[in-house]
């Protein structure tokens, strides 16, 4: 058996790793719980020693418990001339907890960012959502056609369910700048080449949005752009990126969202129609909350008003390639606002 770690969401993660010890331990046949907490060498007691391998634990053991866990198992295997079905190798089990560890170090930043934001706007702090889930609520257009707007929860850089991503950017169409907190910057860094190192060695989406609004900076508000995906077609299945300029900067004082920002979502879905997928694919298209990142916007009454655009969009237009609009979650603030949004629009769940 190969080792292997879940790198969909912290959680996932953590209850593989302890699936992982808890197989080791099972295959090489010991050593007993009783027998590690009688070693008073050993870095943890019996009741911690249980609540990880049950993976009851709130965070990443501590790599001297796994070290020490792990050539405990292999030494009770070999003592008793049992051949372990699950790797024994240290570096291979450290490779893993190294992924573990810095899919948890990587949550925990991005949970400062939100509160942070959350402080500086005087806002609830919000927690972020690392399991995925889809809700999907039916919009009949008059001829009866069913289309569908839903919810999505989570990190962007796991859904794999939308052909066509809708980034949020500012007047002058430039991207974040790849280690900042924002969609803009993880659209930029995912659709980027990257080398050895993981740094940027072609920055695909970046350089073709140059190029197309080059010499007409800055943009209207609410304008859309559509450039390839980059590396997210192979990552995540995006076949292609709508730019829409949803926040504009004023000197001093940063960015600020749009004032009728719902524009946005009209012009995204009229764009999205026109592009070229492979056969019948259906269109399913990804919004952020836009402008409720750095720009600041209220996420409730953003919320509303991009829900009830796309639902009055897919409603009223009589043929459309369009077959889903999907909004991203990413903490329970957004969630709770898109549901607000959901029931207001007069939309009920598929389930």
């Amino acid at each position: 058996m190969t080792l292997g770690v879940s790198d969909s969401d912290p959680g996932s993660a953590l209850r593989d790793f302890c699936g992982m010890l808890r197989d080791l331990r099972k295959t090489a046949g010991g050593p007993t719980v009783e027998s590690l907490d009688a070693d008073r060498s050993f870095p943890l007691r019996r009741a911690h020693i249980y609540a990880t391998l049950a993976g009851k634990i709130a965070k990443p053991p501590g790599w001297r418990f796994v070290e020490a866990f792990v050539r405990k198992c292999v030494a009770h295997a070999a003592a008793n001339g049992v051949e372990l079905d699950i790797s024994g190798d240290l570096k291979e089990w450290e490779r893993e907890y190294k992924k573990l560890t810095q899919l948890w170090e990587r949550f925990a930043r991005e949970q400062h960012s939100v509160d942070s934001f959350a402080d500086r706007h005087g806002k609830a702090r919000a927690q972020v959502l690392t399991v995925q889930d889809t809700t999907c609520y039916v919009v009949r257009s008059g001829d009866g056609t069913v289309r569908r707007v839903g919810v999505i929860t989570g990190d962007i850089r796991q859904v794999r369910c939308a052909n066509v991503w809708v980034n949020s950017e500012n007047t002058e169409m430039e991207m974040a700048r790849v280690h900042e907190f924002s969609i803009s910057a993880i659209v930029r860094y995912e659709g980027a080449r990257h080398d050895g190192r993981g740094r940027v060695a072609e920055d695909v989406i970046a350089d073709e949005l140059a190029a197309k609004v080059l010499g007409h900076r800055p943009v209207e508000p609410g304008s859309v752009l559509v450039t390839d995906a980059g590396e997210l077609r192979r990552r995540n299945g995006v076949r292609y990126v709508i730019h829409v300029a949803a926040v504009h900067g004023e000197p001093g004082s940063g960015f600020h969202p749009m004032r009728e920002i719902g524009r946005c979502v009209t012009n995204a879905l009229s764009a999205a129609e026109h592009v070229e997928m492979p056969g019948d694919e259906p269109i399913t298209v990804l919004f952020p909350l836009l402008g409720t990142g750095g720009a600041g916007g209220d996420v409730f009454r953003t919320a509303a008003i991009l829900i009830h655009a796309a639902r009055n969009y897919l409603r009223a237009a009589p043929t459309t390639r369009i077959a889903t609009v999907l909004f991203l979650a990413y903490s329970d603030r957004d969630l709770r606002a898109c549901q607000n949004a959901l029931r207001s629009a007069g939309l009920r769940s598929e389930s």
